[in-house]
């Protein structure tokens, strides 16, 4: 127990490589390489039964979020945002956890057009009674959505997304969504989101969505469950 908390407390670093259309990061979690691949804006993270899940996602959502990080111009409201709640238990085993994660960077140039790039996830894990740390806990079904809104001072707003990210445009903002089936992780990276508005874009909404199907847990009870990161960042 010992020499696994101090390896809990080691630095974690990061490395990128690119392979025929995959950008493939390494990310070192206490010791240990994890790869993780990127796949049009899809991030997929490979399993890692003997490690704490928890901290392989918190680590995956650290390296995602660095590039999000300098904003450009001034915005009024958190650059991220991070909601974990306990979802039910499961007797003689542990706490099922889920989270949703959001990062967001905002760019404004002298025209009024507002380019938005950000990261977003989605996960959960299972935290077993006699152990510190978590283990992966799939669900059946885990569906990530994201919501980008973007409020003009005035006026209607062009909103476009670049192809091949799963990204599409709507009359004031961009919407995403994916579902994946037996898996405790979603994530999606995206850049170059672009709003325009005649006399400017004064609020960017970011509305990160997370929700879980567990099916048959302890029984025939099924769960359904969400976890949500709603972002307001205002110009002054």
């Amino acid at each position: 127990m010992v020499v696994a908390m101090l390896q809990g407390v080691s630095a974690t670093s990061y490395d990128k490589q690119h392979r025929a259309n995959t950008t493939i990061y390494t990310v070192h979690v206490n010791g240990q390489e994890i790869p993780v691949f990127v796949r049009d804006g899809i991030i997929q993270i490979p399993n890692t039964p003997e490690m704490g899940r928890r901290e392989v996602i918190m680590a995956v959502n650290r390296r995602f979020s660095l590039k999000h990080r300098q904003v450009t111009g001034v915005w009024i409201g958190p650059n991220s945002d991070y909601e974990q709640r306990k979802a039910f238990s499961i007797p003689h085993q542990g706490d099922v956890y889920i989270s949703a994660y959001a990062s967001l960077t905002i760019e404004k140039d002298l025209f009024s057009i507002v380019t938005v790039g950000g990261y977003s996830s989605a996960a959960c894990w299972i935290q077993p009674y006699d152990y510190w740390w978590s283990q992966d806990y799939p669900a059946e079904d885990l569906t990530l959505g994201v919501r980008l809104k973007f409020v003009a001072i005035s006026g209607s707003i062009s909103v476009s997304a670049p192809p091949g990210i799963g990204f599409y445009g709507t009359s004031d903002g961009a919407e995403y969504s994916i579902t994946l089936h037996n898996t405790d992780y979603a994530g999606v990276d995206f850049d170059n989101m672009e709003a325009t508005a005649i006399f400017g874009i004064w609020r960017v909404e970011d509305h990160t969505t997370g929700q879980f199907y567990f099916g048959s847990v302890g029984g025939n009870t099924k769960y359904i469950q969400g976890a949500n990161v709603i972002k307001l960042r205002g110009s002054r």
